[in-house]
């Protein structure tokens, strides 16, 4: 791993209990719970931390055939330990494919398995790990007493279990995929084609979720219930998934002369059906029989099935003149089941068209050999979008409500509608229009490509959340029920994006060539359907529960989840400082982090607003950036001579906003190094403000911007070092090619963001730019060598 949180050690978190509990009017206990405090520094992080994880990954592939039959078989394993313990993948691949042609006849057919499993760490290790304070006994020091029962040494041992006793869980998952395609071709007469696709997949999942009991005494050897497990769990779920495919293709390829036509016309249709199924026990006999047949009692399992169709027509035109002038039109229809029989179907077109000016005579004419080809190409084309979830648009019945009926109070099987349908949903589109060049000069060597592009999605298909009062909100299930999906507004996505390379050979035999791109994207939502601010997503942290303040927004005018957040003013220092803020907050205290009551009245009537509402509330939430960057460029080159390559690729991103959820949920526990140097009597300049010790204070809310950094970086995310050995050293042995190479992945980040990476992730919309402190980039060391027979 690169990077982490920076958390205070032992001393330095016994000076800020100190001085917190001090401003609260209290005295540490810490040495009253673990009188051996100072005997203890312990890096709770790095102990959930595996460096050094190994990977491993070989692959064969052997091809052979006749002069009509050609076949090919690859298989390869891949393994990872994973740099959190408790974490793994591995992976075993093999395909088969076979091609055969015999006059006007084809037939190519692929056979594939694969087999992956993965071992998961626990939820919310980091932020579990974050939270344990460092003068606590290590995990690998607990006594045990008994066979599940351990001993937690500790003030808290509620939270210090929420750590060890995840840590003995198993959360082992198991896929196995396999797919057939078979494709057929005939060539009645020339030109006239007819191809049929026939395709096959399973999906089929398998998640073997075992928590131990897990029972913890105090130092007094007392039983703490609330930090035990008492009875272990035993869960297994399965998915069965098979999605099948059918196509007709029909194709008319016609010349003459100059002209060139292509005729297209195709049907197909598809067929998903998921079978999920989950079952479970609570209580062993012991913790060594972790198998179903062992439970004490049942849990009620749990199943849904649900089919999903599509269905599409499709027409295409393409004509070509004297290869300089190209036009594409093509229309289609699709229909999917997940849409209600009014909106099942969808219409969508495109265009497209071309000029090869390298093609034309004047151009061919001119002084202008260098140039090899120049193409101008422009397109306007609409897409359909139906990924909601199934019978969306109906009312479903759902049991798992049970009532408690009578004086006896007998309970009984209850089912109840528990979500909201919409029968209104439909397609939501995508139009994209584009405008681009090509470029190819000097035989080939520099090439350019540019294009300027619009995509404009309408009637995004988005979770609308109801009220409370409208009956759908679970408390335990925030955001299960209560959305509905709707068709609520629109969004364009507009840039530029370039790229251009360039390679050249040398007499002595060096090569080298170098590729770079530029992309610029602006991101807008330009209509919500009357809401100017919605859809609040990017939570940072994902154990302290679902009152953390979402950070991220659909906003009008805006980029999809763009940060709206409220603006730190720095830290109450002065008694001055407190009497004036308390007029906003009444419960202020010196050490408190001061916010912004934004400018939204208007008292003397000049139309500039010129006061506030008097408090912090979700209206003194103004526009704080995005998670999209405002361009990113991409630059690699690859080197050869004699015998030796190198390869080099570098990313930078520019702009982009991150909100450091690790930061925040360090914050929150009272454990990040800043809070060291937070606001005391004794550090009256601070700007750090002081640790309260709660994890919803104002000083620590997450719709705070103070955890919002720039996310700009510079990553050299690959290098690479090879040599292949002569063919003269190697023939002899029967090998014909023979490579040996070492790749560094991610070794250099270069960038101010404090986080574990930049590279986010997210959902790419909603959730970009947050770090949750999820499963970490690593740096990855590679050795590999290649040989062919």
């Amino acid at each position: 791993m690169t990077s982490g949180t920076p958390l205070m050690n032992s001393q330095q978190q016994m000076y800020a209990e100190e001085v917190k509990l001090e401003a609260l009017g209290r005295d540490p206990l810490i040495f009253f719970f673990n009188p051996d405090a100072l005997d203890y520094d312990t890096d709770f992080v790095g102990d959930v931390q595996n460096n050094n994880a190994l990977i491993q990954n070989y692959g064969l592939g052997v091809s052979g055939g006749t002069e009509d039959l050609s076949l090919n078989f690859n298989t390869n394993y891949f393994s990872q330990n994973g740099v959190l313990i408790n974490s793994g993948f591995d992976r075993l691949s093999n395909r088969l494919t076979a091609q055969f042609n015999k006059g006007k006849f084809k037939a190519f057919v692929s056979l594939g398995y694969t087999e992956e499993n993965t071992s998961q760490e626990p939820w919310s290790l980091y932020e579990y790990s974050i939270a344990q304070r460092p003068w606590l006994a290590p995990l690998n020091s607990l006594k045990t007493v008994g066979e599940n029962n351990v001993q937690i040494p500790v003030d808290n041992a509620i939270l210090y279990s929420y750590l060890s006793k995840e840590l003995e869980n198993v959360d082992d998952r198991k896929v196995t995929t396999s797919n057939i395609a078979l494709n057929l071709e005939y060539e009645f007469f020339k030109g006239f084609k007819y191809k049929l696709n026939l395709g096959s997949n399973s999906w089929n999942y398998r998640r073997n979720f075992f928590r131990p009991q897990y029972l913890v005494t105090n130092r007094d050897g007392s039983y703490n219930p609330t930090a035990s497990r008492e009875d272990a769990l035993l869960n297994e779920d399965y998915t069965f998934t098979q999605r099948n495919v059918l196509e007709n293709i029909l194709s008319y390829d016609k010349e003459f002369g100059k002209h060139k036509i292509n005729l297209t016309a195709v049907a197909s249709y598809e067929k998903f059906t998921s079978k999920q199924i989950g079952t479970g026990i609570i209580g062993l006999l012991s913790n060594k029989t972790p198998v179903l047949g062992a439970g004490q009692q049942a849990t009620k399992p749990t199943s849904f099935d649900y089919v999903n169709t599509l269905s599409g027509l499709m027409g295409r035109v393409q004509y070509n003149y004297d290869e300089r002038y190209l036009i594409s039109g093509s229309y289609r229809r699709d229909g999917s089941s997940n849409f209600g029989q009014s909106n099942v179907y969808g219409d969508f077109y495109g265009v497209s068209a071309g000029w090869n000016i390298s093609e034309e005579q004047f151009f061919q004419n001119g002084n202008l050999s260098f140039i090899d080809n120049l193409k101008l190409r422009g397109s306007y084309a609409q897409v359909g979008n139906q990924s909601i979830p199934p019978y969306t648009y109906a009312s479903q019945i759902e049991s798992g409500v049970n009532y408690l009926f009578g004086s006896s109070e007998d309970l009984y099987n209850g089912a109840i509608q528990r979500r909201y349908s919409n029968p209104n949903v439909k397609w939501e589109s995508s139009i994209s229009s584009n405008i681009g060049i090509d470029l190819a000069m000097f035989s080939n060597r520099l090439n350019f490509t540019a294009d300027i592009y619009k995509n404009d999605k309408q009637d995004m298909l988005l979770p609308r959340a109801t009220p409370p009062s409208g009956g759908a909100y679970h408390p335990g299930a925030v955001g299960t029920y209560s959305p509905i999906i709707v068709n609520a507004g629109n969004m364009t996505n507009k840039g530029i994006e370039l790229s251009l390379s360039y390679r050249t050979e040398y007499a002595s035999g060096f090569k080298w060539n170098l590729a770079s791109t530029f992309t610029k994207n602006i991101n807008e939502i330009t209509d919500l359907e009357g809401i100017e601010r919605g859809y609040g997503n990017g939570q940072p942290s994902s154990s302290l529960g679902p009152n953390v303040d979402y950070t991220t927004f659909f906003a009008v005018g805006y980029q999809a989840g763009a940060f709206f957040l409220v603006q730190h003013d720095g830290v109450i220092k002065t008694q001055e400082d407190l009497v004036e803020y308390k007029k906003i907050d009444p419960s202020a205290q010196i050490g408190d982090m001061k916010y912004k009551d934004q400018l939204t009245e208007d008292t003397n009537g000049d139309g500039i607003p010129d006061a506030g509402n008097g408090r912090i509330d979700e209206n003194d939430r103004v526009y704080s950036g995005s998670g999209q960057d405002k361009f990113n460029i991409g630059l690699s080159g690859n080197f050869e001579y004699k015998g030796f390559d190198l390869y080099v690729q570098n990313y930078f991103s520019y702009g982009a906003k991150l909100y450091n959820g690790s930061r925040y949920y360090a914050y929150t526990q009272g454990r990040h190094t800043d809070q060291y140097y937070m606001w005391t009597p004794q550090n009256p300049d601070a700007d750090i403000p002081t640790d309260r010790g709660d994890g919803y204070h104002n000083n620590v809310r997450a719709r705070s911007d103070f955890f919002l950094e720039d996310g700009t970086y510079f990553r050299i995310r690959n290098i690479t070092l090879g040599y292949t050995i002569p063919m003269t050293a190697t023939s002899k042995i029967g090998v014909n090619r023979a490579r040996i190479y070492g790749t560094a992945m991610n070794p250099f980040t270069f960038t101010e963001y404090t986080g574990y990476d930049p590279e986010v992730g997210g959902n790419g919309i909603s959730t970009r730019g947050v770090d949750q402190g999820n499963y970490p980039v690593s740096r990855r060391f590679i050795f590999g060598v290649q040989i062919q027979f």
